[in-house]
């Protein structure tokens, strides 16, 4: 009896990129000198994204993501998260295919996908009278693609995120390229 086995691979991506999130803080959470006067302005960043992707199904994928400053301006802006995506196309993963005595590995060349997931944020910045900081909870949409070239994977994706926290509400943008390494 022959036995084999379908294993579709987890994927481990690091990107580079940038992250520019506007802020505005909420009437309610100001204090000191500058309390009628809400701050408002942006943090970019080049950044750098770490992105786990997981738990393949037929056409959805379950990833974790951190977002980290690799040179900021004046603040810095830190997140983390998970969420799902979701690939359109025939082949969403490489796939491999082992028996006793055979290997088959199949790789898509480009896959485009959606996203969608939840974060916890981090922003420091300036106002005209002190630094400050907010943790915040987000909702992240976004999407891209990737694409296989000889021997390596390029992965590139864009997105948006909403975020709330104690003291301010924030609209984020990303945009990132990196490469993608199989976890087989």
């Amino acid at each position: 009896m022959i036995q084999s086995n379908l294993k579709k691979s987890d994927e481990f991506s690091l990107l580079m990129g940038m992250a520019n999130v506007g802020f505005t803080e909420t009437q309610s959470a100001l204090s000191g000198p500058n309390q009628q006067t809400p701050a408002s302005g942006s943090v970019a960043a080049i950044s750098g994204m770490l992105h786990y992707r997981f738990r393949t199904e037929e056409k959805t994928a379950w990833y974790g993501q951190f977002t980290f400053p690799l040179m900021a301006s004046q603040g810095s802006y830190l997140s983390g998260g998970g969420g799902i995506e979701y690939y359109f196309g025939r082949a969403p993963a490489k796939i491999i295919l082992k028996d006793a005595t055979t290997s088959f590995t199949l790789t898509p060349v480009t896959r485009f996908f959606v996203m969608g997931g939840l974060n916890m944020a981090y922003i420091a910045y300036l106002t005209e009278t002190a630094k400050k900081n907010d943790t915040l909870l987000e909702i992240d949409l976004g999407g891209g693609m990737t694409r296989k070239f000889n021997s390596w994977t390029l992965r590139a994706q864009a997105g948006i995120a909403r975020g709330v926290g104690v003291a301010t509400t924030t609209m984020g943008m990303k945009a990132m390229i990196g490469g993608i390494f199989f976890l087989d």
